[in-house]
């Protein structure tokens, strides 16, 4: 199931990607099913419209191959004119000015980075369809010879702009709407999780102990664990070694912690390891063995070994303790550990 779940998030990651290549191949598409239609029903003029149509999308897709916003306001434009001319000629019974209307909620999604200028871009749509089909209606503007010509595909037609104008709206809205649910849960990840490590930050362990009800707060274990001359590193190695052996270790805190549990960046070369329901005796030897494997760790990075350890002190909270107190004990037990030499565990 994870694996049919993964492949469809790659296939809609895809199609929100090529999205606006997407969009010319079917405006592409359609325009040379009209040109064959008219051509085949011997009404020229709008068979060499759908011919210039044509040609216009597949110069955007295959000649210049730009599939920018900016060819998108372009084909925003084309098809406005496209359904004004073929509403003018055809008449109301055609369906054409759907496309005005469709493209003015579809242009929304497909050039977001020109802000404002899609509201404009939704006016003018909306606009010409009224005036349009204004026209239409009233005046009765109309080619007789061509509307008669084509009146048995009178229906199909219509149905076929129907369906083709809805089509694209819905997808756009349902892609639109996954795309804002992908940026959502991006902001809502940076929010709660170190950008560089992926642990938990600062503000999401401060917030998840105070939500805890007080009726549900047990014992818990705090482990501040900080890594020993990590200014040693970057001065002699680079930031950038630097950064890879935060990565490293905090892998291995994440490990440590599991499911059950919260490994945290504190910030810094410093991290807490939170443990409910949990007490010294369980998580010392658990810490002990922390400190153990990274002290066995070796961090390359371009060709060269890079070792480091780390120094914890554990300290405990009940239910009803100040986890600011608490995590203060923790750091003091650290700062212990430090005078002491390092590379050891405090509880």
């Amino acid at each position: 199931m994870e694996k049919i779940t993964a492949r469809i998030g790659k296939i809609m990651d895809w199609f929100i990607t090529n999205r606006n290549k997407l969009f010319l191949a079917v405006c592409l598409v359609i325009h040379v099913i009209y040109m064959c239609l008219f051509f085949k029903l011997n009404i020229l003029v709008l068979a060499y419209l759908n011919f210039f149509s044509s040609a216009f999308y597949f110069y955007f897709l295959f000649v210049k191959k730009d599939t920018s916003e900016k060819s998108m306001v372009s084909t925003y434009y084309e098809i406005i004119l496209f359904s004004a001319l073929s509403e003018l000629a055809l008449g109301q019974d055609y369906g054409f000015f759907l496309y005005m209307v469709g493209m003015s909620a579809t242009v929304f999604y497909l050039v977001p980075s020109y802000g404002n200028k899609r509201f404009v871009y939704q006016i003018v749509g909306i606009a010409s369809a009224l005036i349009i089909e204004g026209v239409v209606m009233v005046s009765g503007i109309g080619f007789p010879e061509m509307q008669e010509t084509a009146s048995p595909y009178r229906i199909p037609v219509y149905l076929a702009n129907l369906g083709i104008t809805a089509s694209i709206v819905l997808a756009a809205t349902f892609f639109y709407s996954k795309e804002t649910e992908s940026v959502w849960e991006t902001l809502r990840y940076n929010m709660n999780h170190d950008v560089l490590t992926g642990l938990y930050n600062r503000r999401f362990l401060e917030r998840h102990i105070e939500l805890i009800p007080e009726k549900e707060r047990r014992q818990y274990v705090i482990s501040m664990i900080d890594i020993d001359f990590f200014k040693k590193v970057n001065d002699t190695y680079g930031h950038e070694a630097g950064d890879e052996v935060l990565i490293k270790v905090s892998k291995c805190l994440k490990e440590t912690a599991g499911k059950e549990n919260l490994a945290v960046r504190w910030g810094g070369e410093e991290f807490i390891l939170y443990f409910p329901d949990s007490t010294t005796e369980q998580i010392h030897p658990v810490i002990e063995a922390l400190r153990k494997r990274i002290e066995d760790m070796v961090i390359e990075v371009r060709g060269k070994e890079i070792r480091v350890t780390i120094t914890s002190g554990i300290a405990t909270g009940l239910a009803d303790s100040n986890y600011e107190k608490v995590i203060g004990s923790a750091d003091e037990k650290l700062y212990l550990g430090k005078q002491r030499g390092r590379n050891r565990v405090i509880i």
